[in-house]
């Protein structure tokens, strides 16, 4: 369920299709937690072909795997009914793969993070924890037993191809995670923010992510981990979006050199972004 190490990525268009190998630092699975897991199972169904493989895990509930014609994608469960009494909406999470869980888990906190699940044992699978990093963007990290990659797949249509954190402190969540993960970044300018830049993320050869500044218009909106779905029509996707029942928060955009991007929602109100890049 791993990024592989000894290919690489980019938003601009270099294609990985099936992960066979492990490296720490980098993204490793997608997972919605959602209020309702039938509504969100029909939403992704009817826009992206996504079908399901439900295993029980008894009284933790079903864990559904998704997956497109080549592999899997990421999963969805559903969300505690402690998250649903404080309100919290249904929303993708990103997994990121380290070595030592509990190791790693320690050095979040010890770089201003906050552990929000300490590491624990999943189903003989591996080991997980959940943090908040310093901006309040939370994420998760994943120890597995496993050396393969089984048949996870990445960048290419119907599949995750981008994570991207959105935080108002830059700079505080590259420090971070640098320190962290030792992620190294490359800086864009972005055209409609003049004094800002974008922050693409790589380890080793492997680019993966950036991290965007968030302005005065997202208002409110916490920081936080999104996934970009590679897709080859935008607008296609956003009229099956809506025909599902889900919306169309962001009006799509180009980007010079990378494609063009939108945001849609499920009709539990997760968000994604979708991307058809440059040929």
């Amino acid at each position: 369920m791993l990024f592989g190490h000894s290919q690489s990525n980019n938003l601009a268009g270099e294609h990985i299709l099936l992960i066979t190998e492990f490296r720490q630092g980098t993204p490793c699975w997608f997972e919605l937690s959602s209020t309702d897991t039938d509504a969100s199972f029909r939403f992704y169904e009817a826009v992206f072909g996504w079908q399901r493989s439900d295993m029980d895990l008894g009284p933790v509930g079903i864990y559904s795997f998704l997956s497109n014609a080549n592999g899997s994608i990421g999963a969805f469960c559903s969300m505690q009914e402690e998250q649903k009494t404080q309100g919290v909406p249904s929303h993708w999470a990103v997994y990121f793969s380290v070595d030592d869980c509990d190791a790693m888990t320690q050095r979040a906190a010890e770089l201003g993070g906050a552990v929000i699940v300490h590491p624990m044992d999943v189903s003989g699978h591996g080991r997980l924890s959940v943090i908040s990093d310093p901006t309040g963007a939370v994420f998760c990290l994943w120890q597995s037993k496993s050396t393969e990659g089984g048949n996870f797949v990445m960048n290419e249509d119907f599949a995750i191809g981008w994570v991207e954190l959105a935080t108002r402190e830059t700079n505080m969540a590259r420090e971070f995670y640098s320190a962290l993960f030792g992620w190294v970044y490359s800086e864009s300018p972005l055209p409609m923010l003049d004094s800002a830049s974008y922050s693409e993320i790589s380890v080793g050869d492997n680019r993966f992510g950036g991290i965007l500044p968030m302005s005065a218009e997202w208002g409110n909106t916490p920081a936080h981990w999104a996934i970009y779905i590679l897709v080859p029509d935008v607008e296609a996707c956003i009229a099956q979006a809506l025909k599902a029942g889900g919306q169309h928060p962001v009006p799509a955009f180009d980007v010079p050199k990378v494609g063009r991007i939108a945001m849609i929602s499920d009709p539990t109100g997760a968000h994604c972004y979708i991307i058809r890049l440059n040929q």
